[in-house]
C-alpha cells in the first residue's frame, strides 16, 4: 500500500504544480513587441536578446544579453529556429515586429520556464532524499518549492531566473553526493553545472561554492574529523577536487557564454554600460561594507512578500532550527553559507529591495533545508505520529493561503488585461475622431499605461509623454500595483488642480478568491507586473 501511495502522492504533487504554473500562461501573448508595448517589461529584455540568435545561420553573437549571461538565451533559440523552418516567424525581426511573429515564440518559452521549475521540483526532492533518506520530509520540502507564491508567479515567465534556480538545485543535489564519494566526473560535472549557472545570471557563479564547502566539512568517509583529519581534507581539496571543480566551472561558462572569451569587448561594455546602472556600488566602500540595512530590508520585506502571505515563515524556522543542531552541520552549513553571500552580494550591490526576482536563486536551497529539518525533527520525536499530525497540521495552515494565493493570481491572470479593457474603452471614446492621448511620464510608465495606448497611434490619433499641465484630449496614469483609495483620491486631486483634467475611470484586475481579495498594495514591482493600476482622465470641457 505505501509503495503505491508514494508514487501517486509525487505525482499528485507534480499535478498541482503544473497546474499553479499553466494557468494564465498565455496573459498578455498578444500586447506586441517593444519596450513600450510588452506588458511584462523583463520579457522584451529575454526576446530582444533571442531575436538578435539565428542558430540556423550560425549567428550566436547576442548584445542584448550580454549584460545578465546568454545560456538561457541559447535555449530559446532552438524552438525560434524550429519556428524559421516551420516558416511562423520571418528572417529578420525588428522592433517593429508585430504580436502575432513574436506570440508563438514567447508561448513556447514560457512552456520551457513551465518545465524548467517542474524538474527543480524533482531535483529538489532527490537532493533532500540524498540528505535524510525519507521519504516524507522530501515530500514537504518539494511541496514547498511547488506553491512558493514568487516561483509560481514567474514560471509563467519568459524569463533567465526559472533556469537559473534549475540548475542551482542540481548542484546541491550533486553536492550532498559528492559526501560518500568525489569520483572525478561528478566533480567536474558540478562544476560544468555551475559554470552553466554563471552563465546564466552571472551572480548565481556563487554556487560553486556548496560543493567546496561540502567537501571540505564531509571529505572522504575514512578521513578523522580530528585537526590532522581537517588538514587532510583541505590538502586534498587544494590539490586535486579544486582545479577538476575549476576546470568544469570554466567548461561551463564557455559553454554556456561563448563571447565571454570570444568577444570579450563586447561582453565587458554590455556590463559596465546596462549592467551596472543598477549596481550600488558606493555599498561596498569603507564603513558601508559592515552596514546590512539593505540585507535586512531583504529579509523582513522581500523574501515574505516573495512567500506570501505566511509561507516564509516555514524556512525561517528551519533555517533556525538547523543553526541549533550542531549534528547537521556538515549538510546544511554550504546551503547557508551560500545563501549568506548571495544575499550579502547581491542585497547590497542591486539597485534596492525592490524586486522580489532578485531572492528567487535562494528558494530551492531554502526548500532544501526545509525538508532537512523536517527529516531530522521526525527522528528526534521518534516518529511520534502525534507530533506528525500536529506538524502536517501546522505546516498546512501556512501553506495553505500561498496555495489560495496561487490560485487566485493564476485566475485572475486568465481574465482580461486592464491595458487591453482600457484600450477598448478609448477605442470607443475616440471613435473616427482625431485624439491626443497624454501618458504622465512617471516610474513604470512603459508597461503600465503606454501599451494600453500606443497601439491606437495612427494618423488622427497621437500618443505622447506629457505633465498634468499640458493639453491632451485624455490623460493617462500607470501605477505599478495596486494602490489605495486615498492615494488614488490625492492623485485625482492634483491631476484635477491643474484645470486640465477631470477624473474619469481607473482600471485594474483584482486578484481575488472565495470572495477575498488579497490587497497588493506593498508588494514588489515583478510580483505584480498582470495587475498593474491605470487612472483616465478626460480633458475638462469648457463651463
Amino acid at each position: 500500500m505505501q509503495k503505491a501511495l508514494r508514487p501517486a502522492l509525487f505525482s499528485g504533487l507534480l499535478l498541482l504544480a503544473a497546474y499553479l504554473r499553466i494557468t494564465g500562461l498565455s496573459w498578455g501573448l498578444n500586447s506586441g513587441y517593444g519596450h513600450d508595448l510588452n506588458f511584462q517589461p523583463d520579457e522584451f529584455v529575454s526576446l530582444r536578446g533571442v531575436l538578435q540568435l539565428d542558430l540556423l545561420a550560425g549567428r550566436i553573437k547576442a548584445p542584448g544579453a550580454y549584460f545578465e549571461g546568454t545560456f538561457n538565451y541559447y535555449l530559446w533559440a532552438v524552438p525560434q529556429a524550429i519556428l524559421k523552418i516551420l516558416g511562423k516567424k520571418s528572417a529578420a525581426p525588428a522592433d517593429s515586429m508585430t504580436a502575432n511573429e513574436q506570440s508563438d515564440l514567447l508561448y513556447i518559452c514560457r512552456w520551457i520556464s513551465v518545465l524548467f521549475d517542474l524538474c527543480t521540483i524533482v531535483i529538489v526532492f532527490l537532493a533532500i532524499r540524498e540528505a535524510s533518506r525519507s521519504f516524507y520530509a522530501s515530500f514537504v520540502g518539494a511541496l514547498c518549492y511547488s506553491v512558493l507564491p514568487m516561483q509560481v508567479i514567474y514560471a509563467h515567465f519568459m524569463r533567465t531566473h526559472i533556469l537559473s534556480n534549475l540548475l542551482c538545485a542540481l548542484v546541491i543535489w550533486l553536492s550532498l553526493k559528492l559526501r560518500q564519494s568525489q569520483p572525478w566526473q561528478m566533480l567536474l560535472a558540478v562544476g560544468v553545472i555551475s559554470g552553466l549557472a554563471a552563465a546564466t545570471r552571472y551572480p548565481v557563479g556563487i554556487i560553486v561554492v556548496i560543493p567546496c564547502c561540502y567537501l571540505l566539512l564531509n571529505g572522504r568517509a575514512n578521513l578523522p574529523n580530528s585537526r590532522s583529519g581537517i588538514w587532510e581534507r583541505a590538502r586534498v581539496f587544494v590539490t586535486a577536487q579544486l582545479w577538476l571543480i575549476a576546470l568544469g566551472f570554466l567548461i561551463g561558462l564557455f559553454l554556456g557564454h561563448p563571447m565571454l572569451l570570444l568577444d570579450p569587448s563586447s561582453v565587458t561594455k554590455a556590463i559596465t554600460g546596462e549592467t551596472l546602472k543598477y549596481a550600488s556600488l558606493h555599498q561596498f566602500s569603507g564603513v558601508q561594507l559592515l552596514n546590512l540595512a539593505v540585507v535586512w530590508r531583504y529579509i523582513t520585506y522581500v523574501i515574505p512578500f516573495a512567500m506570501y502571505p505566511l509561507f516564509w515563515l516555514v524556512p525561517y524556522c528551519a533555517i533556525l532550527y538547523l543553526v541549533f543542531r550542531r549534528s547537521l552541520y556538515s549538510v546544511s552549513i554550504p546551503i547557508l553559507i551560500f545563501s549568506l553571500l548571495y544575499l550579502y552580494f547581491m542585497g547590497k550591490g542591486y539597485l534596492g529591495p525592490y524586486f522580489a526576482r532578485i531572492t528567487m536563486v535562494l528558494f530551492p536551497g531554502f526548500c532544501v533545508l526545509v525538508g532537512i529539518a523536517c527529516a531530522d525533527f521526525q527522528l528526534k520525536m521518534k516518529n511520534n505520529r502525534t507530533v506528525a499530525v500536529l506538524l502536517s497540521c501546522a505546516l498546512l495552515l501556512v501553506l495553505g493561503p500561498s496555495l489560495a494565493f496561487d490560485v487566485a493570481y493564476g485566475r485572475a491572470m486568465q481574465k482580461k488585461d486592464a491595458r487591453e479593457v482600457l484600450r477598448g474603452d478609448l477605442q470607443k471614446l475616440i471613435g473616427d475622431a482625431r485624439a491626443t492621448i497624454g501618458i504622465l511620464q512617471f516610474g513604470p510608465y512603459f508597461y503600465t499605461a503606454m501599451p494600453a495606448a500606443k497601439p491606437l497611434t495612427s494618423e488622427k490619433v497621437t500618443v505622447q509623454l506629457q505633465n498634468p499641465g499640458q493639453d491632451a484630449d485624455f490623460f493617462l496614469i500607470g501605477l505599478p500595483t495596486q494602490i489605495e483609495p486615498a492615494q488614488v483620491n490625492a492623485i485625482v486631486r492634483q491631476v484635477e488642480a491643474q484645470g486640465k483634467f477631470t477624473y474619469e475611470k481607473s482600471y485594474r484586475i483584482p486578484v481575488k478568491i472565495f470572495g477575498h481579495e488579497f490587497k497588493l498594495v506593498r508588494f514588489p514591482q515583478d510580483m505584480s507586473y498582470p495587475f498593474p493600476t491605470i487612472l483616465l482622465f478626460r480633458a475638462r470641457t469648457p463651463a
